[in-house]
């Protein structure tokens, strides 16, 4: 009985590695010296739906489409069932805006994840293992369960 593994599967880093580095990647995020070769990640700030408590939140920012968006998995994204006010610290700068989360068709989804890693992005900040030598494709990644999130950023 041989058994396969998919070629594309989600890998989001362990919750208990991300409590004990998140702390440290927070400082580096907010710093505009020690973050300004960052590109792809920054600190998301909200407030929590049920504990009002601010959360501040490392994750990768991908723009598809134009627009800033984020994938997740982890339940947090709650907070932004209904279009919620946010600040996005980049390179020490710190943008207003508001996020949503977004309901997208499993074809939208992997359409999505192609177009960010067509645009640099990494299986590793997409929280996602690929086979090596494995190029994926949109009916690949159509098969991972990711939400997304839009952010649109106030005028200034």
């Amino acid at each position: 009985m041989t058994t396969t593994t998919p070629k594309v599967r989600l890998a989001p880093p362990p919750p208990a590695l991300m409590r004990m580095i998140n702390p440290f990647v927070r400082r580096i995020l907010a710093d505009p010296r020690l973050s300004r070769r960052i590109d792809l990640q920054v600190l998301l700030e909200c407030t929590g739906r049920i504990s009002g408590r601010t959360l501040r939140i490392p994750v990768c920012l991908h723009t598809i489409d134009g627009v800033p968006t984020v994938f997740t998995e982890r339940p947090w994204r709650l907070n932004f069932t209904d279009p919620a006010p946010v600040t996005i610290t980049r390179h020490g700068q710190v943008r207003a805006g508001h996020a949503v989360l977004l309901h997208p068709t499993p074809h939208e989804l992997g359409a999505a994840l192609r177009q960010a890693l067509d645009h640099g992005a990494t299986p590793f900040e997409l929280g996602l293992k690929v086979s090596r030598g494995h190029e994926p494709t949109v009916k690949d990644l159509s098969a991972i369960t990711r939400c997304m999130i839009r952010v649109d950023f106030d005028q200034e």
